[in-house]
Formats: C-alpha cells, sequence, structure tokens
C-alpha cells in the first residue's frame, strides 16, 4: 500500500465526512420546537437544573407518566420522551417527539399550527395579520397577499421560544427575530399568536 493511495483514501474520507456534515442541521442549544416535513414535531427543552434538589430520575418519571396518560387517552403513541440528560453546565435537556402539530397542542395546552396557508384559513385562522420579510428589507405583506401564497407553508404558535421548520422561513409576525439559520427563527412574545411563513 502506497503513500500515494492512503493519501488519497484520506482526502476521501475527509470529503464525505464535509459532505455529511453539510446535511445535518445546526446543533439545537436553546428550547427549539422543530417541525419535520413528515408533521412530526420535536421539542428539545434546555433549562436551568442547578438547585440540588433537581433529579433527573424523579424528572424523567414524571415526563413519562404524562406522556403514558396521555397517549392512554389519545388511544395511540403520539407522545414520546425520546431523552432527558444533564448537561456539564447544569442544564437539562429533554427531547420530546410528537406524532404532530395537534398532539402537541393537545399534550402541552399551548397552541401550535403548521400547514398550508389555506389550511391555516379554513382551519379558522382569518391571517389578518401583518408579516415582515426576515431580510430586513422593510417589505411587509398582509391578508391579502398571503391569500394568494395558499400553497406556501405557515407555522402559527403562542409561546416564547425557537421554531425550526423543514424550508427557509421567509417572513414573521413582529415579534419573530431571524437566527444564523434560515429554517429557524426566535419567537419572543409568548402572549399573541405568532405566524410564520415559510417555503
Amino acid at each position: 500500500m502506497t503513500r500515494k493511495w492512503i493519501m488519497r483514501a484520506l482526502c476521501i474520507l475527509c470529503l464525505a465526512a464535509m459532505l455529511t456534515g453539510c446535511g445535518r442541521e445546526p446543533e439545537v442549544t436553546e428550547t427549539t420546537i422543530e417541525v419535520k416535513k413528515n408533521g412530526q414535531v420535536v421539542h428539545t427543552i434546555i433549562e436551568d437544573f442547578s438547585e440540588s434538589y433537581y433529579n433527573l430520575d424523579e424528572l424523567e418519571s414524571t415526563i413519562q407518566q404524562a406522556c403514558d396518560t396521555y397517549n392512554a387517552s389519545a388511544g395511540k403513541e403520539a407522545v414520546v420522551l425520546k431523552a432527558a440528560k444533564e448537561n456539564d453546565d447544569h442544564t437539562v435537556t429533554v427531547v420530546m417527539q410528537y406524532a404532530d402539530a395537534s398532539a402537541y397542542s393537545a399534550f402541552n395546552k399551548l397552541a401550535l399550527f403548521v400547514g398550508t396557508v389555506k389550511d391555516a384559513f379554513n382551519a379558522g385562522y382569518d391571517l389578518n395579520v401583518t408579516l415582515s420579510s426576515l431580510k430586513g428589507d422593510g417589505e411587509q405583506i398582509g391578508k391579502e397577499d398571503l391569500l394568494k401564497m395558499g400553497e406556501k407553508h405557515i407555522a402559527v404558535v403562542r409561546e416564547a421560544v425557537n421554531v425550526r421548520v423543514w424550508d427557509k422561513v421567509r417572513y414573521g409576525s413582529e415579534d419573530v427575530e431571524a437566527t444564523a439559520n434560515a429554517k429557524t427563527v426566535s419567537v419572543t412574545d409568548a402572549d399573541m399568536l405568532t405566524y410564520i411563513l415559510f417555503d
């Protein structure tokens, strides 16, 4: 085995690793709702866990009991506790997976809708809102514009949280802030219905 062959093999491995990395979503470092194209919702919760009386096993057990109770009522496994771990910085990370946005809303008693603009209108959202472009160019759109974008996707939430969708976010309510990732935005107002328009 020649040195040239070894170097060539290493280059191929490095390229493969780079390409694999390019396909990955950035690591979640703040509490985030991720909506997947198949409809599933992944809720990654990152909270302070520094108090001495906090107990990871008790936390995990409490969440699991809540999941079991909900699933028994729903007649299916709609909510799953995927992970619960304590981090080195005295925070805890809990990862929950939901069958869809409806399961998330019902389990957490918080608004979450994801679908096309047409779906949102048919579901009772009147879309009488003003959304601003996340490009920072001052462009705004309203209800009339939204109704012409019937096949575009929209997420509606009512909580202060990061929201990650499967395609590029184009417009958002006044409390939506862009992040370094074009598919992720930060929602800052927990009291209003927030609209996020994406491809």
